[in-house]
């Protein structure tokens, strides 16, 4: 009798018409009987593995998503490992990927696996990505990260419960006196002792402030504006971007994530070309 192996090189349909035999029997049987969920080549992936494998990774069981995108990691993993194989690269280092499992908290298939892929990376795409100048600044351009947000500089009085004492606030500040020595006497918060709070994003304020100081100039005074338990005078200190930094302070931080970016696109799209080369089942 030839073997599951032997089947599985030499004749292929048969043994698929094996795996949809043992696949599409009656739902009791599918519970007492171990089946095959893909193969890639003479490589055989059971439901045992997969349940395993999901339990591993912490994915939801019997979950059909979850079951579909942990069976094709199982799968890529294993075209992977063959790839790497194929091409003579040494076993990895056992001690080096449990290492790496302890410092990202993979498990050591996962870490194998990574650093196969990494060694494959360098090998294949690596030298094979250009970050220009362009890309860099078209990134830092249109990153808010880097170019910041419309900010509002804002010094603040709160005054719990008491919209008579806001405006008593309002009218001795009209009177000339500081914003600050008034929140000292008016406010029933103060953050370190201050009534500035800084910069503020323009996106980050509650409709009703981010409309009333919108219009107003550096100087201004806003308000009072009810606020939950609270009344809120306003002085507007500055307007302008914040949260920028200068490209020269982020271009290597930018080069890094683009690099990063493209050579892992350019990499899956090598696999998911090389992956064509196999027989690939998967049979859920």
């Amino acid at each position: 009798m030839r073997s599951m192996l032997s089947l599985l090189r030499n004749n292929r349909r048969e043994f698929i018409g094996i795996v949809f035999f043992l696949l599409m029997g009656t739902p009791v049987l599918a519970d007492k009987i171990e089946g095959i969920v893909a193969v890639v080549d003479e490589s055989i992936i059971m439901i045992s593995d997969l349940r395993q494998r999901m339990e591993e990774l912490g994915a939801p069981q019997y979950n059909k998503a979850a079951e579909r995108q942990v069976l094709d990691l199982m799968v890529e993993n294993i075209v992977v490992e063959k790839i790497y194989r194929s091409l003579g690269f040494p076993a990895v280092n056992m001690e080096e990927a449990e290492q790496y499992a302890r410092q990202t908290g993979v498990g050591i298939e996962d870490a194998v696996s990574l650093t196969m892929k990494s060694t494959l990376m360098d090998l294949m795409v690596r030298s094979r990505v250009v970050i220009t100048e362009n890309m860099i600044l078209d990134y830092f351009n249109n990153n808010p990260e880097y170019t910041g947000r419309q900010s509002v500089r804002l010094k603040q009085i709160l005054i719990r419960d008491d919209e008579e004492k806001a405006y008593q606030a309002l009218s001795v500040i009209h009177e000339g006196r500081d914003f600050d020595d008034v929140a000292r006497e008016y406010s029933s918060i103060l953050v370190s002792s201050s009534a500035d709070i800084g910069w503020v994003a323009m996106d980050d304020l509650s409709e009703s402030i981010s409309d009333a100081v919108s219009s107003a100039e550096p100087g201004d005074i806003v308000g009072p504006i009810a606020m939950n338990d609270f009344y809120a005078l306003f002085q507007v200190v500055e307007k302008g971007m914040s949260g920028h930094k200068d490209i020269e302070d982020v271009r290597d931080d930018i080069f890094y994530r683009l690099e990063n970016r493209y050579q892992q696109e350019a990499f899956q799209h090598w696999l998911n070309k090389m992956m064509s080369e196999y027989f690939i089942g998967v049979y859920i």
